[in-house]
């Protein structure tokens, strides 16, 4: 698993703090389970999504590969506390 599959979906994809969600009303459950509970071809669109990604037991991105795209999402990961490395240095 992915250091960032602890952080829920909705900071991962820096959604926008107002915007109401399925995910963030249910956070003890999987995004995509909620989504595919709605829309069963929504979970072929989660396959390829990070957040599906970096909780898979193998994940297929590196550690620098999802720090470089949280970055680029927007996302100041310099104060975050992730497991097996502590802080994140940059």
């Amino acid at each position: 698993m992915s250091p960032f599959s602890h952080l829920p979906c909705w900071i991962i994809m820096n959604c926008a703090e107002d915007k109401e969600c399925p995910a963030k009303l249910n956070p003890h459950k999987n995004c995509w389970d909620l989504f595919s509970e709605v829309d069963r071809a929504a979970f072929n669109i989660c396959q390829d999504c990070i957040v599906y990604l970096s909780r898979q037991e193998e994940c297929i991105l590196s550690r620098q590969e999802m720090e470089q795209i949280m970055i680029r999402k927007g996302i100041d990961i310099s104060t975050m506390i992730l497991p097996y490395r502590g802080r994140v240095d940059h």
